[in-house]
């Protein structure tokens, strides 16, 4: 099948009134919807190429004036005008139908031809001057009648065929069974053959469809003046060169009188215009502001013919006859309208679209000749009250700007403003504009537009559809929809992405220096390792225990990706956590320096993480996956010992890890109550979907000649059927994510020391109601209370201390002793009261301790800016300030939100036990979009930098590179800083690598056999 013409015929010929009543009768007798012996003539198709008629209807009606009436017949039709009218009166009962309601009309002769009187009397729209003001449009361009049916049928086939494959197989292989069942058939086979593609389109900026429709103007309206300027220059340069003699001199002197004319003439030109603009502005809007409107109901009476005639079938029939205001201004904005519209919809609308409304299957304004009404006729799917509801919402300056062109129409301003947005008025108008459609034909009366489009995509992916993702794409067409760009296909996105598994709280980190001696080992590594791995949200894991999988770069080489393919990760990864440049950005040098690690000194090629519901599944697992990398010849493994996850969530400082997480759109946390400052896209962290901007950030990708099975997708999602495989390249990232993994080694004793001596050192140094202890300093410098709890929020007590406190209705906050040196003062002997122990020298009134196990409350809606913009309650150099600022360097802006939200990234880390003997710590992990734009930007721009936030030699307490006696940490008052002593180091890095945590179609790819 190729595409097909279509044509739009309008016929209106003029009708006595006294006529109008039997026109009326007669045109009854044909039936809505049509039947018969009619439908049937109407229902015949070319037998080649398929074209017939789509839609008919046929109308009398009375002038808005009462001067007048006429008959009008339109129908669309595939074809040239003439083959589609010729196709109509080769049926005889078509033919007998139209004579007998044309023979009432007052210019019929006897024995007149009836085709060559149809043609005499079709009337063509257009927006120039001297055209008939109207437009016309289509809502299914290029297919003919026999096609639209054609794959209705075929569409139904295959549903069925589909629904009786009742096994689980993969999407490509459902498809092939399909088209296998169909080479069966000789008439069915044929829809394997490549199928049409769709109407190229491409959306047109709004400059140059702007220019557009600025050129065409120009084109249809300053003709006539470009003519005089053109006559103008013309006639000074004949005027000049009269007094000349000699050829050379009148042609030097027509040309010099020509360009001068020429340009005076221009320069009038242009003042005509601006000043005509001007003038008709000025008088167009004086009198819009002096139309009438007309709020009058529809008569009940032609209501109910109406309703009478609508609501059969899957499709409407409408038909508005108005009448157009006077005066040469609307004559003019009319027509400026209609080809504003015209030039408009194909540069800024799919075809078959008018602003996203896509349930117009044919329609048209039209303006009777000589006459002053305004008619418009549309087929449309549904029902009439969700036609308009649609363009009151999508398209209402479109609407509002033909229709504010007549009279009654509801309030408007500046031609497109104000008119159908007054959704009640506007139907109200609409309404009473109508009359019932006597006579209407479809030729396919229960197919949507939607329905129609849908069938040919099925069409095309029947013979188009190559790669998984595209055999899912065509299987959703039946009962279901494409998947949009931001809709996360979580059963191929590894099941840490999704939250870090907490409820799998037993684990082990096995890091492996190399997968496999030859790349048949590493793949056959790869492949026993894969159904240990979890996918999805977690929700629905039944297994006890599983495996996270994350790659190196050595890893991709030795599973055989080519060097370009590998070349296109970025370079942050391929040059790993240890490189020079990387070492610098993330402080690795002196003690934390990468000679000093336990492990990643030399990148790693894979990182497995073995959760589980209880430690005998994680070892269970963890040997498993020793076992099978040994047979594949890995070199045995780096094992990092998990600490059980328990319900404090604290890390070794004790502190609420945690608290404040960005949450991802789209998932099962995203669709609860989320904070919107959290809720990020998917692109940020998930390769291959759309970031927080909108675009989909480019990622890895594969030559398409390397991907002969078609197991990846394509890069930019989906593409529809139409395009060559061979010249799209696989996305390789699609569904991942990278992975940062540190291990950070935390003296407790020294953190706890540290505290406990400034607080000792500043005890008075700070007025009621604040009380410096240790708890105190060490919030200071986190930005939270030990139980999660926010300094912005609790600036005095964390919130476990006050709901104590309020338990108790002690009322009055611990206080500071008179002498720090002193024993402090006991409170009366209570059970229920426990003594402050790590802060001797501080008074503490106690307070009434939970019996239960401590809650913890980590809160997170708050905004630094907004709620504390002098960093009086959280210091700007606090570790959670810096690690995720939100407004604080502009406070209440959203661009700042958004511009911290760019730099996010998702912790999934977990501590771990202490390792001979020595301090525990937290192995770090997150997960980033971009490692650059994220986790490295976090490190530098915000933990490391020494002038954060306009601070001076100060870096993050906990993760800075705490060069003892050189920096410190402030802590802002009202009564001045607060200076603590140079911070000494807390945490050690013991061990590090960036990884690329694939989705499950890469496994899938890197684990086949070579």
């Amino acid at each position: 099948m190729t595409s097909t013409p279509q044509a739009l015929l309008t016929i209106i010929a003029p009708l006595a009134l006294a006529r109008l009543a039997d026109a009326e009768a007669e045109i009854d007798r044909l039936g809505n919807p049509a039947s018969g012996d009619l439908k049937k003539a109407l229902d015949v198709i070319d037998a080649e190429g398929g074209g017939g008629t789509h839609f008919a209807s046929l109308h009398a009606f009375a002038s808005t004036d009462g001067a007048s009436a006429y008959l009008l017949f339109e129908f669309s039709a595939d074809g040239t005008q003439e083959a589609a009218l010729a196709r109509l009166l080769r049926q005889d009962a078509i033919k007998s139908a139209l004579r007998r309601i044309f023979v009432l009309a007052s210019d019929w002769s006897d024995g007149a031809d009836l085709a060559q009187y149809l043609k005499s009397h079709l009337v063509p729209v257009g927006a120039g001057y001297w055209s008939n003001p109207g437009l016309v449009f289509a809502g299914a361009p290029g297919m003919s009648v026999g096609r639209i049916r054609q794959e209705h049928n075929l569409s139904l086939h295959l549903a069925a065929q589909l629904g009786h494959q009742h096994d689980d197989v993969p999407a490509l292989a459902r498809l092939a069974r399909v088209r296998a069942q169909l080479k069966k058939d000789p008439q069915l086979a044929k829809a394997l053959e490549p199928a049409d593609a769709e109407i190229p389109w491409s959306q047109a900026s709004g400059l140059s469809a702007g220019l557009a429709v600025a050129g065409v103007a120009a084109v249809t309206y300053l003709w006539p003046l470009a003519a005089l300027v053109v006559i103008c220059g013309i006639a000074t340069g004949v005027w000049d060169a009269m007094s000349k003699h000699g050829l050379e001199a009148i042609l030097t002197a027509f040309a010099d009188g020509f360009w001068d004319g020429l340009y005076d003439a221009g320069i009038v030109a242009v003042i005509v215009i601006v000043v005509t603009a001007i003038a008709g502005l000025l008088i167009f809007r004086a009198r819009e502001a002096r139309d009438s409107t007309d709020e009058r109901a529809a008569d009940h009476r032609l209501n109910a013919a109406m309703f009478e005639r609508e609501n059969h079938i899957a499709q409407n029939h409408m038909i508005s006859i108005t009448q157009r205001k006077p005066g040469i201004i609307r004559a003019f904005t009319l027509r400026a309208v209609f080809l504003v519209i015209g030039t408009l919809a194909g540069r800024l609308y799919r075809p078959g679209f008018l602003s996203g409304i896509g349930t117009i299957h044919f329609a048209r304004w039209v303006t009777p000749p000589k006459g002053q009404d305004l008619v418009f006729l549309s087929n449309y799917d549904s029902s009439w009250e969700s036609y308009l509801e649609d363009f009151i919402t999508r398209a209402h300056e479109g609407l509002t700007g033909v229709w504010s062109n007549t009279v009654g129409f509801p309030r408007t301003e500046n031609l497109i403003q104000g008119g159908a947005t007054d959704g009640e008025r506007f139907k109200r108008y609409a309404r009473r504009s109508m009359i019932p459609t006597r006579f209407w034909y479809s030729a396919y009366p229960e197919l949507t537009v939607a329905v129609i489009r849908r069938n040919a995509t099925i069409r095309r992916g029947l013979s188009g559809a190559m790669t998984e993702d595209e055999a899912k794409e065509w299987l959703a067409l039946f009962g279901s929809a494409n998947r949009p760009a931001s809709r996360l296909m979580s059963s191929e996105i590894q099941s840490l992405v999704f939250g870090g598994m907490k409820f799998m709280p037993f684990g082990t980190c096995l890091v492996f220096p190399a997968l496999g001696g030859t790349t048949a080992d590493a793949k056959a590594g790869l492949r026993a390792l894969m159904p240990l791995v979890a996918f999805n949200d977690g929700r629905l894991i039944d297994r006890p225990a599983v495996v996270t999988l994350a790659l190196g770069p050595g890893a991709f080489r030795r599973l055989g990706l080519r060097k370009d393919a590998l070349d296109s990760f970025p370079f942050a990864f391929l040059e790993g956590m240890t490189g020079g440049s990387r070492s610098r950005i993330l402080g690795d040098t002196g003690v934390n320096g990468p000679e000093h690690w336990r492990w990643g000194n030399t990148t790693p090629d894979l990182a497995i993480l073995v959760y589980g519901v209880s430690q005998e599944a994680v070892d269970k697992l963890v040997q498993t996956v020793k076992d099978e990398a040994a047979v594949a010849n890995m070199a045995a493994p780096h094992a990092i010992a998990l600490t059980e996850l328990t319900s404090d969530k604290r890390e070794p400082f004790g502190f609420m890890d945690g608290a404040s997480q960005p949450v991802i759109r789209g998932t099962y946390k995203g669709l609860r109550n989320v904070d919107p400052i959290h809720l990020v896209e998917p692109g940020e962290f998930v390769l291959g979907y759309p970031d927080n901007r909108g675009n989909l950030p480019p990622g890895p990708v594969l030559g398409p000649l390397d991907d002969p099975d078609n197991m990846l997708p394509l890069v930019g999602g989906q593409h529809g059927f139409d395009e060559s495989r061979v010249d799209n390249v696989r996305d390789l990232g699609f569904n991942g994510s990278f992975l940062v993994i540190r291990e950070l080694e935390q003296d407790v004793a020294a953190f706890e020391t540290y505290c406990r001596g400034e607080a000792a050192k500043l005890v008075d140094r700070l007025p009621a109601p604040y009380v410096v202890n240790e708890e105190f300093i060490g919030a200071k410098l986190i930005g939270r209370w030990k139980d999660g709890s926010s300094l912005v929020r609790h600036p005095y007590e964390s919130e476990t201390t006050g709901r104590a406190r309020r338990r108790t209705h002690t009322m009055s906050r611990p206080k500071a002793a008179p002498d720090a040196g002193k024993p402090p003062i006991e409170p009366p002997p209570d059970p229920k009261h426990i003594e402050d122990k790590a802060a001797p020298q501080i008074v503490t009134s106690k307070v009434e301790q939970p019996t239960e196990p401590p809650r913890y409350y980590g809160d997170n809606d708050f905004l630094f800016g907004t709620e504390d913009p002098e960093g009086i309650r959280c210091p700007y150099g606090a570790h959670i300030r810096r690690a995720n600022p939100r407004d604080s360097q502009d406070p209440g802006s959203a661009d700042q939100i958004a511009i911290s939200n760019r730099h996010r990234i998702m912790r999934v880390g977990r501590r771990y036990e202490p390792v001979d003997g020595g301090n525990p710590g937290l192995l770090f992990m997150c997960l980033n979009g971009d490692i650059e734009r994220q986790f490295e930007f976090v490190q530098q721009t915000w933990l490391r930098s020494p002038s954060f936030h306009g601070l001076s030699c100060e870096k993050d307490p906990v993760l800075g590179d705490a060069e003892t006696g050189v920096c410190n940490f402030t802590i802002p008052s009202r009564n001045g800083p607060v200076s603590l002593s140079p911070l000494p180091r807390f945490v050690t890095t013991k061990g590090g690598g960036y990884f690329f945590l694939p989705g499950k179609r890469l496994l899938e790819y890197l684990a086949r056999p070579a």
